[in-house]
Order: C-alpha cells, then sequence, then structure tokens
C-alpha cells in the first residue's frame, strides 16, 4: 500500500476529491490505481485492508475517463462491458463484507459495504431493492462498531425500501426485521426489539413455505 499526495491544481476547475471512506476532502491518492482518494493515512490503511486490495485494479478500469468512441456499437459495447465489471465490483465488495461480519471484523467489513452501496446506485438507481443488502450490511458492521446512530439510519433507509415494494422477497424482510431487533437489543429497548425479532420470524416462516404447511 502506497500513496501520493494530491495536487488540487492538476485537477479540472470544480472537481472535488473526497475521501473514500468519510467523503471529506481528500489529500492523497492510491499510487496504485490512482483514482481512489483519502484524507488521511488511517483511512487509506483501513481501505485497503477492508476492500482496496482486492479491488484495486477492478476501480483503475471502473473509474478511469470515458474514452471517446466513434461509433454506437461501440458505445454500446463499451457501457455492457462497464456494466460486467460493475456487477463483478457488487459481488465482490458484498461478498468480502459478510465474511468479515461472519468472523467477527465489523470495522473492517465498513469500508466494503460502503463500497458494495455505492456500486449497487450506479448499478439499479438509488430506490431499487438491490440496494437493501448493503444497507443491511451496513447497518449490522454500524451496530458491531458501536455506532447505534449511523446503524439506526442505514436500516431505516432499507426500510423505506422495502415498505414501497410489495413483491419485496421475505428473506430481505426477515433480515431487515432481525437486524432492527438487534438494534434496538443494543439500544436498550427490549419491547421494540421483541417486535421486530417476532417479525423476523414470521418473515423466515414465510420464506420457508412453513405456513404453507401448517
Amino acid at each position: 500500500m502506497s500513496n501520493i499526495r494530491v495536487n488540487p491544481l492538476a485537477n479540472p476547475k470544480g472537481t472535488k476529491l473526497l475521501c473514500e471512506l468519510c467523503q471529506s476532502p481528500a489529500h492523497s491518492q492510491c499510487q496504485q490505481c490512482r483514482v481512489t482518494y483519502y484524507c488521511c493515512r488511517d483511512h487509506q490503511a483501513a481501505d485497503w485492508e477492508g476492500i482496496h486490495e482486492r479491488v484495486c485494479d477492478l476501480l483503475r478500469i471502473l473509474r478511469a475517463p470515458k474514452p471517446f468512441l466513434n461509433s454506437q456499437i461501440e458505445r454500446n459495447r463499451y457501457n455492457a462491458e462497464q456494466l460486467v465489471r460493475q456487477k463483478h465490483l457488487l459481488q465482490l465488495t458484498t461478498t468480502e463484507a459478510q465474511k468479515l461480519l461472519h468472523e467477527g471484523r465489523p470495522k473492517l467489513a465498513l469500508p466494503a459495504a460502503r463500497l458494495s452501496l455505492r456500486t449497487a446506485v450506479d448499478i439499479f438507481g438509488t430506490t431499487s431493492v438491490q440496494l437493501v443488502p448493503s444497507y443491511l450490511t451496513l447497518g449490522e458492521a454500524s451496530i458491531g462498531t458501536n455506532k447505534l446512530s449511523q446503524a439506526e439510519e442505514y436500516l431505516m433507509q432499507a426500510q423505506w425500501t422495502v415498505v414501497k415494494l410489495a413483491n419485496c422477497p421475505q428473506d430481505i424482510r426477515s433480515r431487515l426485521n432481525r437486524n432492527l431487533g438487534l438494534l434496538y437489543i443494543a439500544k436498550q429497548d427490549i419491547e421494540k426489539a421483541l417486535k421486530y425479532l417476532a417479525e423476523d420470524v414470521s418473515c423466515s416462516c414465510k420464506s420457508l413455505s412453513l405456513f404453507k404447511l401448517i
């Protein structure tokens, strides 16, 4: 892992370079991909260990300036190839964040989960149910690092998306309710925790079609 200082005068006028982790003004960039920026060395180190080491080369391609292409066929091919790369990045970041959570390392899971959410937004837009798994992972990681206000913000965003979609899969509803239950346990609001954990059980049963057997 290495970095170089950012020269603001080298960027196009109006360009704001922001830290990959906290969105504060950036002062350095990854020397390998040169398209990822940081406000401090600590944030670069956290991102490198959490996810960046595994996606550095992929980000270099995805975040490179779009080339000038003469024909619509070339533009369509380029866009299709970029979409394949984006979906690969989404799979990598989602898998890595979940792996780190299962290993009991929520702080390290946060960089991968944040990148997973940004990538999902780039692919699906801001209102798709496809964003919910990333919100849930961010919520779970935030609970694990005792950032409860941040966790509640992520989980409320997931809940808002789920409520709007009548056909949202039951397994996603189940995970949402489970994480909300864990959040309110951490906040010592047992009544709300029990409510959401009961909903988790109900959604899990529906997901497994157990109600059909009763």
